[in-house]
């Protein structure tokens, strides 16, 4: 077993019963505070029906009655919980990205791919001696390794942050149900089930894509690997061009998944953007404020001539 899929195996383990378990010591915590929050919602009813502000005190009523029943059987009692939502975002992606792919995931290509990049870049290390000549093939080596294992790396985060990320906000569930109770705070709850779907399509999408392009990544290092120590730097060109590339698309998943859900994309280089040109907003604003006070400073001394002409003339 590689070191992968050692780590995708260790880390299924420990999300195993996490959601399950967690789910009912945040149910247990808030349940204090979602019994004061169900009371504070039926008297608020109460107070609309008693004051004349219901329209529809029956269609009302059943629909607040239905809503607190929602909230109190899945926040607390975790009805259909485990066997609705959970099974739902964190499960039926996996299975329905394995069914279509035709495999459980492509965490074993990753790593025959390291495997395999491993073993080109080790030929290129090797076998050469300290001429002044090896230093290219040193050179050589080290990029392999490096862009090989950015790409398994960045291919083992996307799976495992969707599965982590979706833990995470499931075990967090009954506090954004609780949150429904609530018009104001019924935004809190969209944008949990958002996330739910955002992380769930990187699943499926990281899945597929993986499967699609890796497999070149792979064929591209079998053949390079197969050279063994007669290898030349030239060789591990179209393999680590090839390497690239699959990283720059593997790059567009979640964007793409961010774009289906509505929420947001994890982008740390949109960040820089967002710095470089709120750097820049606020220069221009700065430059804006001196030339005004700057102005004003100009005018003043123009307006008291201008007075004192004026008063003179009147006089």
């Amino acid at each position: 077993m590689g070191f992968f899929a050692s780590f995708w195996t260790w880390l299924n383990g420990q999300l195993a019963d996490y959601i399950g378990t967690n789910t009912a010591r945040v149910g247990q915590a808030l349940e204090p505070a979602i019994v004061t929050l169900g009371t504070v919602y039926v008297m608020v009813w109460g107070y609309l029906h008693l004051a004349g502000r219901i329209d529809e005190p029956f269609g009302m009523g059943l629909k607040r009655l239905v809503t607190l029943a929602v909230v109190l059987g899945g926040a607390l009692h975790l009805w259909l919980y485990n066997s609705l939502i959970v099974d739902t975002f964190y499960r039926a992606p996996t299975q329905l990205a394995a069914a279509l792919v035709g495999t459980p995931d492509p965490v074993s290509t990753v790593d025959s791919i390291w495997d395999r990049g491993g073993a080109v870049a080790g030929y290129l290390w090797s076998g050469h001696g300290f001429s002044p000549g090896a230093v290219g093939y040193y050179l050589a080596g080290a990029i392999v390794w490096t862009l090989i294992g950015l790409l398994c790396v960045y291919t083992m985060f996307l799976i495992a942050l969707s599965s982590i990320a979706l833990a995470v906000l499931l075990a967090l569930g009954p506090l954004f149900m609780t949150l429904l109770l609530f018009e104001g705070t019924r935004r809190f709850f969209e944008a949990w089930l958002t996330q739910l779907a955002n992380y769930a399509l990187i699943t499926i999408l990281t899945v597929l894509t993986a499967a699609l392009l890796l497999q070149v990544v792979a064929s591209y290092a079998a053949q390079t690997a197969a050279r063994g120590s007669a290898i030349l730097t030239v060789d591990a060109l179209n393999m680590v061009l090839i390497a690239v590339l699959v990283f720059l698309l593997m790059r567009q998943v979640m964007p793409i998944a961010a774009a289906l859900a509505g929420g947001m994309a994890l982008n740390s280089f949109g960040g820089v953007s967002r710095l470089v040109n709120w750097g820049l907003h606020q220069g221009t604003r700065a430059t804006a404020l001196t030339t005004a006070a700057f102005s004003n400073l100009v005018a003043r001394p123009r307006r008291s001539k201008t007075i004192a002409t004026t008063v003179a003339r009147t006089f």
